[in-house]
């Protein structure tokens, strides 16, 4: 018998050993994990760090670049013969390459933000979904547990041929359909946690817990839509991503049309007398027909960006006009199953007593738990629905959760002049403008 308890005891430490630990997620929660893990917020930040690289490179593009000439002379010895300093501060397209570059940086920033705001929206809009059907899975288990003690009320009697045999088979048959629904719903649940599972990056031994929270109500539900447009456009990243690319466009414009000046450097050789004399100073055009479709290309890739922000504003108004017809019909049909529920909770518990005297058969008073039923899935839809649309309002006017995700703003003095290439002012280093709070 000792043996035996012991064993249960090892077993008992070993399987609380292997339980991993328990994340109770949340919408603050939510947002710190998916940032912190997700791969493809991650993968994101990579690329702003290539566009500052980008920006280092065409910095140090304008710095010049000596070249020797040496010749080999007696004894294996060599002489230094020429020497050619390479100007390229002096060409007009340098400079306008490096503000392309540093404007392609802050689209790059802007994107890294964006990546970081669109991927939390689905992750949030996941976990609104996942709570409606928690309370979804709850009330099919609580109808499914009332039809189970129904067919249990009714076998015993249908064994003695109280009642209809057929009677009780219809209480069996609608319990084990209650049964498929809630398992249905189950299943929908397991596969939603462990979509939530995969964007936090969270490993398989994690048990993962949800509140129950409602999403908060927008300041902005009772806007019209365009006052609504307004304030979206105003707060939007994507509309200062898409000026970020305009100027970049623009600046690839005018570095097409300075890009026949190819070089520029001054040179100077040894005169017999072994000194450095004829300081020359000389420049190189290329100028080829290319030239002119070049510059055709970025007046043309100027003007589809300038097509794509136009777009970006129809997308906009659309979103915010579908949004909150939405919401005003989520309410209505929130208030009216709500207002159902009620009803048909009060008929069934009045209906119980009508079948216990003899009065409806059990096929009527099924199908009224069934009603009830479905008004507390409707009213539970409804509740999702509302949550989820909040969250888009949420994400469109930067608002509640979306508030604490710092813009990624990457502030890069222009370089003006030679010095500000040699030593650069007022920098802000991506640690200090992706900051996360």
């Amino acid at each position: 018998m000792k043996s035996v308890v012991v064993l249960a005891l090892s077993l008992l430490v070993a399987t609380s050993a292997v339980a991993g630990p328990t994340v109770t997620v949340n919408a603050s929660v939510l947002r710190k994990t998916y940032l912190a893990r997700n791969t493809q917020v991650a993968r994101a930040l990579n690329e702003v760090n290539i566009a500052k690289a980008q920006v280092a490179q065409a910095r140090m593009s304008l710095l010049p670049a000596v070249n020797l000439g040496a010749v080999l002379g007696g004894g294996q010895s060599f002489m230094l013969n020429s020497i050619q300093v390479l100007l390229p501060f002096l060409l007009p397209s340098n400079w306008l390459n490096l503000r392309e570059n540093q404007y392609l940086l802050n689209a790059q920033g802007s994107a890294y933000y964006l990546a970081q705001l669109n991927g939390y929206a689905s992750a949030y809009s996941l976990y609104a979904t996942i709570v409606g059907d928690i309370k979804l899975r709850s009330a099919l288990q609580t109808q499914y547990e009332i039809y189970q003690q129904i067919e249990e009320q009714l076998r015993i009697p249908a064994e003695q041929g109280i009642i209809r045999k057929e009677d009780y088979l219809q209480a069996q048959a609608q319990t084990q359909m209650a049964r498929v629904q809630l398992s249905q719903v189950s299943e929908l649940v397991k596969r939603e946690k462990a979509a939530v599972r995969q964007m936090l990056g969270l490993p398989l031994t994690t048990e993962i817990l949800f509140e129950t929270n409602r999403v908060p109500a927008s300041a902005f539900e009772g806007m019209s839509t365009s006052g609504l447009l307004a304030k979206v456009q105003a707060r939007s990243p994507e509309v200062a991503q898409m000026n970020s690319l305009l100027q970049a466009g623009k600046t690839a414009t005018w570095k097409a049309a300075f890009s026949f000046l190819s070089g520029a450097s001054m040179s100077s050789t040894r005169d017999p007398m072994g000194g450095f004399t004829n300081v020359k100073g000389l420049g190189s055009v290329d100028w080829g027909f290319g030239y002119f479709p070049n510059l055709e290309i970025s007046n043309l890739n100027v003007r589809d960006v300038q097509l794509q922000r136009q777009q970006l504003n129809y997308d906009q108004a659309q979103l915010v006009e579908v949004n909150l017809l939405s919401l005003q019909e989520a309410k209505i049909q929130y208030d009216a199953s709500a207002s159902a529920e009620r009803n048909l909770k009060e008929v069934y518990e009045a209906e119980i007593l009508r079948y216990q005297q003899g009065i409806i058969s059990i096929v009527d008073l099924l199908q009224i738990g069934t009603n009830q039923t479905n008004a507390i899935m409707a009213r539970i839809k409804a509740s999702t629905s509302i949550d989820t649309i909040r969250i888009n309002l949420h994400r469109m006017t930067l608002s509640d959760q979306f508030q604490y995700i710092p813009n990624c703003v990457i502030k890069t003095k222009a370089a003006k002049n030679l010095g500000d290439i040699f030593k650069p002012k007022e920098l802000v280093t991506l640690d200090q403008a992706c900051l996360r709070r």
